[in-house]
């Protein structure tokens, strides 16, 4: 009878956590290795020289003003108030893409908040440069992982908080 108490009560105390946390529920599919190691993701992003840059200056003049102006306002509707704050939290979308580190949750909010369409462009202008062009053949198939795991994540949180 004792074992039967202390089980229930065990199942009790799972089935609260999990509707506390429903991401522990979530299964995470993390087989996937990363496409590079960190000390190359931190090189990659900050690593500049004189082909790069010209490279880059060359690919992003290229972008048009309504390009430019959409994710403007993309990036305000992530509810941050500084486009820097907007920046870091797709920086951390890529670095979830390259390197397998999870976006902050409060990225993941704006993100979502924000739309697919808008980390889709981001991450298609980010994928653009020159020290990311190489991975740019990955960055659909995993924008849209990103994507279902935060929508997913925030989705189930934001029904549960009503």
């Amino acid at each position: 009878m004792e074992n039967k108490t202390i089980f229930m009560i065990f199942s009790v105390i799972m089935v609260l956590v999990l509707l506390s946390h429903p991401n522990l529920a979530i299964e995470e599919n993390n087989d996937e290795p990363p496409l590079m190691s960190n000390d190359e993701f931190d090189t990659a992003l900050y690593a500049t020289s004189p082909s790069s840059i010209e490279y880059n200056t060359n690919i992003y003049g290229k972008t048009s003003k309504e390009d430019i102006y959409y994710l403007m306002k993309c990036s305000k509707n992530t509810g941050y108030k500084t486009r820097n704050s907007a920046f870091l939290c797709f920086e951390e979308m890529i670095a979830e893409i390259l390197v397998n580190r999870h976006a902050s949750r409060d990225c993941c909010v704006g993100v979502v908040k924000a739309g697919k369409q808008c980390l889709m462009e981001y991450m298609k202008l980010f994928f653009q440069s020159y020290s990311l062009k190489h991975y740019n053949y990955k960055r659909v198939s995993r924008t849209n992982k990103v994507w279902n795991r935060c929508s997913t994540e925030i989705g189930a949180l934001s029904s549960y908080s009503c």
